[in-house]
């Protein structure tokens, strides 16, 4: 039933077969067969063919207010499709595990809201493992993350770098023979790529420094581990966090060293509480991607946030 309602529809509209037939360019003779096919398959007749012009019977009036839903549905759901690819409207749901702190995804989510405020904006702050399961069981339609997912499960793309930076606090006596290690600022931003390598600082030299590190099973604690080993010592670990900035504010507050991402410190006031050092280490840059499930459909909204986060 309804295989041929635009013939059926086009019948009921010019009340007469030979102008239907002329309208849609074929025989007269091939539409009457095919309204009659299409009455045989609905078990009553739609047409009164005896009236001049030809009439509806009344189950042909409930059947072409049946067309006439569907032709409304039809209309409806290609209006939803143009919103969607306008970005008019939709839902986009990420998380991350410093969406708060990080200075590049909050200013992006604004610039986001701000370009495209009809659509819906879930944001989740986890570690990436916990944001990883629920990209996985569907909760989550982005995952942005240093840790370099499965590229056979997950497409992800690169959204900025990013370096690691060694805080000391500003009273520990090992910065007195280090000074011209130590960064400015400004070199805590976009310059920190352009410093010479003798103005990373060797990690050896902190030896004896006590550290403020992040529990096991967390990626920037990985990465600190394998600059640990590049320089062959184990750290002096005073205290185990589960966030970067929550070191980074024990760090101000002068219990041990930590590391934190120059994503998170180059916008933070400074107070003279802490030293920053760029680590001699290939370890210290990391990449920030945006992740999604491989084979995934890419909605309209996914792919604007997408667009958004990637933008230099």
């Amino acid at each position: 039933m309804f295989r041929n309602m635009e013939y059926v529809y086009c019948v009921y509209k010019e009340r007469s077969f030979s102008k239907a037939a002329e309208k849609l360019h074929i025989a007269q003779p091939s539409l009457s067969a095919m309204i009659r096919k299409e009455e045989e398959q609905a078990g009553a007749p739609i047409f009164e063919r005896k009236t001049r012009p030809v009439s509806l019977t009344p189950f042909g009036i409930e059947f072409i207010r049946g067309i006439e839903q569907i032709y409304e549905l039809e209309n409806h759901l290609h209006d939803m499709a143009d919103e969607l690819r306008t970005l008019q409207s939709g839902i986009v749901s990420i998380g991350g595990s410093n969406l708060s702190s990080d200075y590049i995804v909050p200013e992006r989510i604004a610039a986001f809201k701000t370009k495209y405020p009809n659509v819906t904006l879930r944001a989740s702050e986890a570690s990436t493992i916990q944001c990883k399961q629920m990209l996985d069981a569907g909760d989550l339609d982005l995952v942005i993350t240093n840790r370099p997912l499965d590229t056979e499960s997950y497409e992800r793309i690169v959204c900025y770098r990013e370096n690691l930076l060694l805080a000391v606090p500003s009273h520990f006596a090992v910065n007195e023979g280090l000074r011209n290690y130590q960064l400015t600022q400004a070199e805590r931003g976009e310059m920190i790529f352009l410093l010479p390598e003798e103005r990373c600082a060797p990690l050896e030299y902190f030896y004896d420094t006590p550290f403020i590190l992040l529990h096991d099973g967390n990626y920037l604690r990985l990465c600190c581990e394998r600059m640990f080993e590049e320089n062959h010592f184990q750290p002096r670990l005073v205290m185990e966090m589960d966030r970067s900035m929550v070191a980074y504010n024990f760090a101000r507050y002068g219990l041990g060293a930590a590391f934190i991402s120059n994503v998170l410190v180059e916008h933070q006031p400074d107070d003279g509480s802490l030293v920053f050092y760029k680590p001699r280490s290939r370890h210290a840059v990391r990449d920030a991607y945006i992740c999604y499930k491989k084979g995934r459909f890419v909605t309209s909204a996914m792919r604007g946030f997408i667009e958004m986060m990637v933008r230099k």
